[in-house]
């Protein structure tokens, strides 16, 4: 829809969004009840339940969250761009080129990042929220709980289970949906990648309703932003989303498995100080010659 205004596109994007997000919650509901043996009223009841109590909740989890993500994100977006908007996909992508080490440098950003995004964790988590302090963090705790249930690991299938779920999925949906549509649309509007680029990170957090990381989450955005606008290929910042959310999958499960301290695992802890700045120096040389290699691509297409 590039002859109608950004904003009216915008709000068309959500609305269609949010209708398959109900209808992939409800599909996602449904299937998981035939999975379980269990009612579609009794499957409902478990999730909400925030107890341990039903041993199948997990497994409830992972359908309802798998769906709702790829059916509710991924497939509105898919939706609207090929319905709405009449495109395809690959428009996305204008820089058809993928180079091999330019791939690697996303893996790197997205590594060396961790120590940042902690460091910022840890600060959001201090910030006070006045008379909405109790509620959000209320709020936090009962959606750690969901998230820790959702990642109980006892074996490496269900480490790749849940890698799927909370990584492969949500980088391909989540990226199509807000790198792709979303920013694009912003970016249209403003004119200006920087102001598209955060923009759409502020909009990505704020649709994750986690208050206390909002901040490091609005980072990664614009950092997975960063690398769509320098790239001019969609699926660069699927990977890098993928390498965050893969990570954190993987210092779940090695610290589960005792492999690990636990303190690793927290989205929060704090790295050793030559470690987070020995980290910051190699974010912003991976930063550089990512920039410097879409570059040189782009100027030679």
């Amino acid at each position: 829809m590039k002859h109608t205004h950004p904003f009216f596109n915008l709000i068309i994007i959500t609305l269609v969004v949010f209708g398959t997000s109900v209808i992939a919650q409800f599909v996602g509901i449904l299937l998981a009840s035939l999975a379980v043996g269990k009612d579609f009223v009794e499957v409902t009841n478990i999730l909400l339940e925030k107890s341990n109590i039903f041993p199948q909740q997990r497994e409830i989890l992972w359908i309802v969250q798998a769906f709702s993500l790829l059916g509710g994100l991924g497939g509105g977006a898919f939706l609207y761009q090929s319905w709405v908007a009449r495109s395809r996909f690959s428009e996305l992508s204008p820089n058809t080129k993928i180079d091999a080490s330019a791939l690697l440098w996303v893996v790197a950003i997205f590594f060396f990042t961790l120590p940042l995004i902690a460091q910022v964790m840890q600060w959001n988590k201090e910030i006070n929220f006045g008379i909405f302090d109790k509620s959000i963090r209320q709020t936090e705790a009962e959606l750690e709980l969901l998230t820790q249930k959702l990642t109980q690991m006892h074996h490496f299938g269900d480490f790749l289970i849940v890698l799927l779920v909370i990584a492969v999925i949500p980088a391909f949906s989540e990226e199509f949906l807000f790198r792709g549509l979303v920013q694009n649309e912003f970016l249209r509007w403003f004119k200006n990648p920087h102001l598209a680029v955060w923009v759409t990170g502020a909009v990505f957090s704020a649709m994750h309703f986690q208050f206390l990381g909002f901040f490091p989450r609005m980072i990664l955005g614009a950092l997975l932003g960063y690398v769509y606008v320098w790239s001019g290929n969609i699926l660069y910042p699927m990977l890098g989303h993928f390498v965050n959310n893969g990570v954190q999958v993987l210092a779940l499960y090695l610290a589960q498995e005792n492999l690990v301290s636990e303190e690793i695992s927290k989205d929060d802890y704090q790295f050793p100080v030559l470690v987070t700045a020995l980290f910051g120096v190699l974010l912003a040389v991976s930063l550089y010659f990512f920039y410097k290699k879409q570059k040189q691509i782009l100027h030679s297409n």
